[in-house]
């Protein structure tokens, strides 16, 4: 009788003790799990904005465009009136970069004589993390007939 109750607790002790052991594997492999799709989602976030960055330049709204003939470049009068919206938690910056000259936010005030356009912002109020890509541009400005030098910055908020 005594010998079966040893059994029966070893018994029980053995299978709590692989429960314990599968039960952190479990949880490892969750772990795990959790961790990479964290990565894929930040890969992909990543993936989306070099694609927006790679596209905004060649968008019907803020291209310009000669009689339908593409030029490669931003118009800036279309900088300061665009219809973009429903691009995430972003910023949108255009800067000119050449000739260089004191930062001076553009509105239909001050145009040509500023250097930075916005185009798009949605900042949120809480702000955990920016990444900034940007890009070389050709800028257009109608007025003058000239191409200058820009960047084209997106910064990215989670």
């Amino acid at each position: 009788m005594k010998k079966a109750e040893l059994q029966m607790q070893e018994t029980i002790l053995v299978i709590f003790i692989v429960t314990i052991i599968i039960g952190m594997g479990l949880y490892t492999f969750y772990q795990f799990q959790i961790k990479s799709i964290e990565d894929y989602r930040y890969e992909l976030g990543q993936n989306r904005n070099l694609i927006l960055l790679s596209t905004l330049q060649n968008s019907p709204e803020l291209s310009y465009s000669y009689l339908g003939d593409e030029k490669n470049a931003l118009d800036t009068i279309k900088l300061l009136d665009n219809n973009l919206n429903e691009l995430g938690l972003k910023e949108i910056n255009v800067k000119l970069i050449y000739p260089e000259n004191e930062d001076k936010l553009c509105s239909k005030n001050n145009y040509p004589k500023c250097n930075k356009y916005v185009v798009y912002e949605n900042k949120p109020i809480k702000v955990n993390s920016v990444e900034i890509i940007s890009i070389p541009i050709s800028l257009y400005y109608p007025y003058s007939d000239e191409y200058k030098a820009g960047v084209l910055e997106l910064k990215s908020y989670s």
